[in-house]
C-alpha cells in the first residue's frame, strides 16, 4: 500500500508487522500512556495480538485501514498513528 498522506515533513503510511517494536516502544513510554491508562505499559503479546491486528485491519467500505503510521519523511523516525 502507497503512502496515505505526505507533507514537506511528513509520511502517513499504512501499517505493516514490521510495526511491533515502534509500538511497544511508544505503548511503554510512561509520558504517553499517562493520557491513556495512567501509564501501565503494553506487553508485547498485547500488541503483537490485540494492537496490531486492530491496526491492520482493512474496512473495505471505505476502501482504506483507517489507521496511518506517521513518521519523519527525511529519517523514517517512527512518531505515532493517526485514525
Amino acid at each position: 500500500m502507497s503512502n496515505f498522506l505526505e507533507t514537506d515533513r511528513l509520511v502517513l503510511r499504512a501499517f505493516t508487522a514490521a510495526d511491533t517494536d515502534h509500538l511497544l516502544a511508544l505503548d511503554n513510554d510512561p509520558e504517553v500512556m499517562r493520557f491513556i491508562n495512567g501509564g501501565r505499559p503494553t506487553s508485547r503479546e498485547a500488541i503483537e495480538t490485540r494492537v496490531l491486528p486492530r491496526l491492520l485491519h482493512d474496512y473495505p467500505c471505505w476502501e482504506t485501514r483507517g489507521y496511518w503510521a506517521a513518521q519523519e519523511k527525511t529519517t523514517g523516525t517512527f512518531l505515532g498513528w493517526f485514525e
